[in-house]
């Protein structure tokens, strides 16, 4: 990606989402020479007594310190999960710039409603915190449009939804297995215990959906360790072993 592609896809970016305050970024020579230009702008931009209060102006931008591949892990892990997955969907079949965009937003809006905390503790009704929420003010289903409702449509709009759908499948397991390797390896995991919010794993869960639950009772083993826990979900009591439960991103870590 060139500087002024960079450039101009931040451009977008402010657009639709409004000025941030930081953005943070590795070392690569596009972004440097980017907040070069920028800065350059703003000065150009100060020296015609443009209003102070531009809303480009005043984003502060932090570089990872050079060969330090492992800072801004949260974003990273993101950003290559999807990556990795969105090459091997769109390489199994070709998609003109219409149908890549529109699987491009379904994956960003999929990502950006994945639970990351809850509510109110102890109300499985409750609806968890998530990215969309803070950049929407609300949550966002997106448009579930039924088989039927799609032979209607075009050809390129089944395939869109398709890859879509094959995206959720693919990066929903990965994101969990992902969380549960980072509670289990990364640091000492506790125990669940009562009244923990958890995401209930699921081969089959719909598209965007994350089924939650509330830990309502443990059976812990002989050494302590609780391998099997009663949840209290939206549709009653369940039991599940705890291979089968996550804790949300913001919780259950330490």
């Amino acid at each position: 990606m060139s500087t002024d592609s960079f450039i101009m896809l931040l451009m977008r970016f402010v657009g639709r989402r409004g000025p941030p305050t930081d953005l943070y970024s590795d070392n690569g020579s596009n972004f440097t020479y980017a907040n070069k230009e920028l800065k350059k702008w703003l000065s150009n931009l100060d020296q015609e007594k443009i209003d102070a209060k531009l809303v480009v102006r005043g984003m502060q931008w932090h570089f990872n310190p050079p060969y330090a591949s492992h800072r801004g892990g949260v974003w990273e892990r993101l950003i290559r999960s999807v990556r990795r997955i969105l090459t091997a969907i769109c390489t199994e079949q070709a998609l003109d710039d219409e149908g890549l965009s529109s699987v491009m937003v379904e994956a960003e809006r999929i990502m950006n409603n994945r639970p990351v905390a809850p509510v109110v503790h102890g109300d499985p009704e409750a609806i968890a915190l998530t990215p969309n929420h803070l950049l929407l003010l609300r949550g966002n289903q997106g448009l579930q449009l039924k088989e039927t409702m799609l032979e209607r449509y075009r050809a390129r709009w089944k395939q869109a939804n398709h890859l879509a759908s094959v995206f959720w499948k693919r990066w929903s397991r990965e994101y969990l297995s992902t969380m549960q390797a980072r509670q289990k390896w990364m640091t000492t995991a506790r125990n669940l215990q009562e009244g923990d919010v958890v995401l209930v794993i699921s081969e089959s869960l719909p598209k965007g959906k994350w089924p939650l639950g509330i830990v309502n009772k443990c059976f812990p083993g002989t050494d302590g360790l609780v391998r099997m826990v009663e949840v209290k979900t939206r549709n009653g009591l369940i039991k599940r072993d705890v291979r089968q439960l996550s804790f949300l991103e913001g919780e259950g870590v330490g």
